[in-house]
């Protein structure tokens, strides 16, 4: 972080530095401890721009949704899709607030119509199992990825359009075969278990692939 012309970092140079490492730790959240981390640097970024009680509604909007529980997000998730632990899902979350406040850097944005034509097609594209390269070819690159770029690891693919208050999340899981290798398998790509976007109940956000409902009916037994 660079100092102001007293030696001292000024407050627009504060807030980068702490919106900076929001969105550095959004990308790769287990490298920065997680759910906790998140949340705490959530409350900086907050405490910066002069939005404690908006951050803090917002947190209370997770809990009254199902987006948040006893074992936070991740355990929100949890009750959705179980066996599905992935930090990149959990950071998307987060990021759709971050999105909201003007605290997230993307990538790039779709236009409002391809945005909304995602949105509309949902049910559409889960009616039948996808996988990364797939969504990479036909939606592009996303506005942030969210998760290590490794595929035998999951990751959630997140699109964003500029005047859209709300993220639209893809969540991948893993295929690959751990007993065998760490290192990516072309036989074995991510496969997409879900498309969330929306600001009901957290468990109506979800619109799931039959992968996707093979995860949720665990849950049933």
């Amino acid at each position: 972080m660079k100092a102001g012309a007293t030696g001292r970092p000024n407050l627009d140079e504060v807030r980068e530095y702490q919106v900076t490492r929001l969105n550095h730790a959004l990308r790769r959240p287990g490298v920065w401890g997680g759910e906790a981390a998140l949340r705490l640097l959530m409350d900086a970024v907050a405490f910066v721009d002069g939005l404690d009680e908006v951050w803090q509604a917002e947190c209370e909007q997770l809990r009254a949704r199902g987006a948040f529980n006893s074992l936070g997000v991740h355990g929100a998730f949890s009750e959705i899709l179980p066996g599905y632990r992935d930090d990149g899902a959990v950071a998307s979350v987060y990021a759709d607030i971050a999105w909201r406040h003007g605290w997230l850097k993307v990538d790039r944005t779709l236009s409002g119509d391809d945005f909304q034509r995602l949105r509309d097609e949902a049910s559409r594209w889960c009616a039948q199992d996808r996988y990364l390269d797939e969504a990479l070819v036909e939606l592009g690159a996303p506005a942030v990825l969210l998760g290590g770029s490794n595929p035998c690891y999951p990751k959630t693919l997140a699109y964003a359009a500029n005047g859209a208050t709300g993220l639209i999340c893809l969540h991948f899981a893993s295929t690959c075969d751990w007993k065998k290798t760490t290192q990516p398998q072309p036989e074995s790509p991510p496969v997409l278990l879900a498309i969330r976007h929306g600001e009901g109940a957290f468990a109506d956000t979800f619109t799931l692939t039959p992968t996707g409902s093979t995860y949720r009916y665990k849950a049933d037994g």
